[in-house]
């Protein structure tokens, strides 16, 4: 009984774009056309966020970032693999992103995945990846959680903050692999 228990308390955190989905979003006219309606030069999105948190321009800068990511959920699938990765991973399941939660919850909703998350992290609630991670491990183990994402940046992230399973996965085509190591790990 003890083995089922351990199985089960583990914690699977996944990034949303790059990881859940791909987002059609141009990324550098994005940060441009942001520019220009903030009258100043954003070199990086998630920086912007990050410095500017709980300001006036970072209520703005959200919502119009969220109105761009609300349209390219539109078009945006999941990724080969994902609806597997998630529907077998007996644990607890989150998201933490720098995407809007309300998108997030969006996208889900349309692909009949969004009782499966105990929770999304993301904005306004969040400033950055580290602060969505620390929100996870004051609550589960860190050697208990296992962090899937694409970027480099925020798998240092995780493991700076001790977390046992950082995974970069840097293409959806390495999905297969995962989905290999986590039933390997848990079973």
């Amino acid at each position: 009984m003890e083995n089922t228990i351990a199985r089960v308390n583990y914690a699977l955190v996944l990034d949303f774009d790059g990881v859940i989905t791909r987002l059609s979003i141009n990324w550098k006219s994005l940060r441009e056309e942001l520019s220009r309606y903030l009258g100043i030069k954003v070199v990086s999105i998630n920086k912007l966020f990050e410095e500017t948190y709980g300001t006036q321009t970072y209520w703005l800068a959200h919502e119009f970032v969220e109105r761009q990511e609300s349209e390219a959920i539109k078009t945006s699938t999941l990724n080969n693999g994902v609806r597997e990765l998630i529907t077998s991973f007996p644990g607890i399941k989150y998201i933490a992103t720098l995407q809007s939660e309300k998108v997030v919850i969006e996208f889900l909703r349309i692909h009949g995945l969004l009782n499966i998350f105990k929770e999304i992290l993301g904005r306004p609630r969040f400033a950055n990846k580290e602060q969505e991670l620390r929100y996870i491990i004051n609550t589960i183990e860190p050697g208990r959680v296992i962090f899937i994402d694409d970027s480099r940046k925020n798998i240092e992230t995780c493991e700076k903050l001790g977390i046992k399973y950082c995974i970069h996965m840097r293409d959806p085509s390495e999905i297969n692999h995962i989905i290999k190591s986590l039933k390997d790990l848990l079973h």
